[in-house]
């Protein structure tokens, strides 16, 4: 992804400067940037019920781009976490803290496992964008 490629959202001081970002949109009035820590361990819904929780996030090191929430499914499948794509979001609850996904359970249960070690590259996103059933190559330039 990119000349840096995609990592999970790292501790420490690079989070630091994501949340600086966030309070000086806040200080702007903008309402729909949140720090990643606002949303790390909301409560994930499919259109049919909880299937788990945020867990990370995987960001395009280029631009800070968000292309996957990492959901930790253990409550319900042990010991899986999954991806999840921003553009299976249907809303955010925030006062719930509550992710609503537009897809059922099932089709979360049915995801490939996510793991960490695993380079997620352009290849990897066409296998899970056709598995997520968005038939679009993933085009970088």
């Amino acid at each position: 992804m990119g000349a840096g490629g995609m990592s999970p959202v790292p501790d420490g001081e690079s989070l630091h400067g994501a949340e600086e970002i966030a309070v000086e949109a806040q200080e702007d009035n903008d309402m729909h940037l949140r720090s990643v820590k606002a949303v790390t361990g909301c409560h994930i819904h499919a259109s049919d019920g909880e299937i788990g929780h945020v867990a990370d996030f995987l960001v395009e090191d280029a631009d800070w781009r968000i292309h996957y929430l990492v959901v930790d499914t253990r409550n319900w499948w042990p010991g899986r976490k999954i991806l999840v794509s921003p553009r299976s979001i249907k809303e955010i609850n925030w006062a719930n803290r509550q992710v609503d996904l537009n897809v059922v359970r099932q089709r979360v249960k049915d995801a490939p496992t996510y793991d960490a070690s695993t380079l997620v590259d352009r290849a990897y996103e066409n296998h899970f964008n056709n598995y997520c059933g968005d038939r679009t190559p993933v085009a970088r330039v």
